[in-house]
């Protein structure tokens, strides 16, 4: 167990690879995979962040899908909570359910715990068809950001 209570627990800025790792929910279950971010820390003790990064999500649908994906991440120092960010972004990433695909923009908003920690909601906007069929427009999203660990020197 990771205690995040009080403190920031990632303290590198720069290009980290393998930086997240998550799970989602629009009707069906999704994986995401962060694959390289350029990650800056700022503001107060820097304990605010931005990082934008470059993944892929599997979406188990009816029909399998992949979607590589942009992500942007921002999260802005809480005073409610030390070590608690108010969270948002956005992904931009292109919906492949083979052969079909479509441009999605998802545009987000949570709270980050430790930056360790973050939970998201997010509305997908499709541009060219319907939303693809199983999935919905309504996603949460529970993400493990990776990249705090390199920072504890622990392998990974």
């Amino acid at each position: 167990m990771v205690a995040v209570t009080g403190a920031q627990a990632q303290r590198a800025s720069g290009f980290i690879p393998i930086n997240r790792l998550g799970i989602s929910y629009q009707r069906v279950i999704g994986i995401d995979l962060g694959l390289i971010a350029y990650n800056t820390l700022y503001g107060s003790q820097e304990r605010s962040f931005y990082d934008i990064s470059l993944g892929v999500e599997s979406i188990f649908a009816r029909q399998f899908a992949l979607v590589p994906k942009l992500n942007v991440d921002v999260g802005i120092r809480s005073s409610l909570f030390d070590a608690a960010t108010i969270g948002g972004g956005f992904d931009v990433g292109w919906y492949m359910d083979f052969p079909n695909g479509n441009w999605r923009i998802t545009p987000k908003a949570g709270v980050t715990l430790g930056s360790i920690f973050r939970l998201y909601y997010g509305y997908h906007h499709y541009f060219s068809k319907p939303v693809p069929l199983g999935t919905g427009r309504h996603r949460i999203s529970f993400e493990l950001n990776i990249a705090a660990f390199h920072d504890f020197k622990i392998g990974i």
